[in-house]
């Protein structure tokens, strides 16, 4: 390929992306030639939408690699320069004087910080650099059918390679679990062919499992991560975060003393890793040797703020001191210290108000000393920002009752129960309500819904007897009382 006039082409591989890819393109608007996008197969309005957004877009059937994809995209691009983007990616506006600084340098390709959110883990921001910018060369080309990168193909050419401060946000870690499951359900096929022909890949074996960890079967996870170290061919830098990784699982499965001898053979491969001081600390709140844990805590505390001091980190979760903040109450609560435990809480959400975690323990705190007018508006910002929570709606239907407020409690388990959360549990709850509030005819209605869910269930049996017997449904009573005996 002879690359034109056209000095920087964005390219992506996409699958029915539309509701990310407004924003991928947009943040290129301006900085990019031209956009070049391989469609692997959308059945929604990606490929309009695309073009609308001047991407030039043609269709390449999806093989099962990442890697065979994206080179795809690659023969296509003309630009002397390439930034590749995922769909759930996008260029924030202070890296873009950075990417143009880039390419007028004299490197090959650049490593890019790609900056995740994510919703569990030892922190809320996972960073990780890739060369993700790099000279349009036939050269220069993916390997790997999952987690693919251009890394082999830059070290066989001899390319210059130099780090640069170019961010992309990557959003796609941060989704609902239920929408994250086929992605991740995807890259495990992927991976498990991979291995039929190469058991020993250890970078493979690396990433399933971490696949295996984020689909929660951590059993699996420890399995496979525990084979990507034993085989001895992962590579140096990854074997501390591979290490960790191991460690997080077998919490996970309550291993606490394993997962501690993993945590300081990982302090020792490498001692800037902050996040070993807060999953020590998290073995140590499992053994219940609360002291301790809150002791490796505050350490992680102390030495994540002189972090934020210097560089920001390479690899790994970005410090996160407000999710620290919130381990450390766990510990006071423990013990039993609820006001010690209130203090940090109150710290932690000052730091960030989106913290919820520190609201729920917060609105349960409140609850204890029986403040329920403090405990609803911390259960009630939980529920905004985990709104698929159902213990969340008991809590905050709990709260309102204590409170006084029937109608709103009545009112949080009809919100619940019309997004589709119903569940037993939910629906006897709301019965309560109603009885509470005399409607003993809505009330057999909940019950009789709970039934429907949990057939059988001897506390629904029990309250419809009482309630056909209240309203003189006396038959219906007896029935129901001849199932529960």
């Amino acid at each position: 390929m002879n690359p034109t006039e056209k000095r920087l082409t964005v390219c992506m591989i996409v699958k029915n992306e539309e509701a990310n890819l407004s924003r991928a393109l947009e943040s290129v608007t301006g900085l990019a030639d031209e956009i070049v996008v391989a469609d692997t197969g959308s059945t929604d309005g990606t490929r309009a939408l695309a073009e609308s957004l001047g991407a030039t877009v043609f269709d390449h059937e999806w093989k099962d690699d990442f890697a065979e994809a994206k080179n795809a995209a690659l023969d296509r691009a003309g630009g002397e320069w390439v930034l590749f983007l995922d769909a759930d990616e996008y260029v924030p506006p202070e890296s873009r004087d950075g990417i143009m600084s880039a390419i007028s340098g004299d490197a090959d390709a650049y490593f890019v910080r790609i900056e995740s959110v994510v919703r569990v883990g030892a922190g809320r921001t996972f960073v990780n650099l890739h060369q993700r910018l790099f000279r349009n060369n036939r050269g220069i080309s993916y390997e790997g059918a999952v987690h693919e990168q251009v890394d082999a193909s830059l070290k066989r050419i001899g390319a210059r390679v130099k780090r640069s401060e170019i961010v992309l946000k990557h959003t796609g870690y941060g989704i609902d679990p239920a929408d994250m499951r086929p992605k991740l359900e995807r890259n495990l096929n992927i991976l498990n062919k991979v291995l039929l022909e190469d058991a020993d890949d250890a970078v493979s074996l690396f990433h399933l499992g971490e696949t295996l960890a984020l689909l929660g079967t951590h059993d699996a996870a420890v399995d496979a991560y525990e084979r990507s170290l034993d085989v001895g061919r992962l590579p140096v830098e990854m074997m501390p975060v591979a290490t960790q990784n191991l460690a997080s699982a077998m919490i996970k499965l309550g291993r606490y003393e394993e997962a501690m001898q993993l945590l300081r053979k990982v302090q020792e491969l490498d001692p800037t890793i902050l996040s070993a001081h807060l999953l020590m600390g998290s073995a140590l709140f499992g053994l219940k040797k609360l002291d301790r844990a809150e002791q490796e805590i505050l350490k992680y505390i102390s030495r994540a703020r002189d972090a934020r001091k210097s560089a920001a980190p390479l690899l790994g979760f970005e410090a996160d001191i407000p999710a620290a903040l919130v381990l450390v109450a766990k510990c006071r609560l423990a013990r039993g210290d609820l006001e010690e435990a209130r203090q940090v809480l109150k710290d932690a959400v000052a730091m960030d108000a989106n913290l919820a975690d520190g609201h729920i323990l917060l609105g349960r705190i409140a609850f204890e000393k029986m403040d329920f007018a403090r405990a609803v508006p911390h259960f009630e910002r939980a529920l905004q920002l985990l709104p698929r929570e159902e213990r969340l709606y008991f809590e905050l239907a709990k709260s309102y009752m204590a409170a006084g407020a029937d109608d709103r409690a009545e009112q949080t388990l009809d919100r619940a129960l019309g997004g589709g959360l119903e569940s037993a549990g939910l629906l006897k709850c709301l019965g309560i309500v109603r009885v509470k509030r005399q409607d003993f005819e809505g009330a057999v209605t909940a019950y009789e819904r709970a039934l429907e869910t949990s057939p059988e269930d001897p506390e629904a049996l029990k309250m419809l007897a009482g309630l056909h017997h209240k309203l003189g449904n006396t038959g219906a009573a007896a029935e129901y009382l001849t199932i529960c005996k």
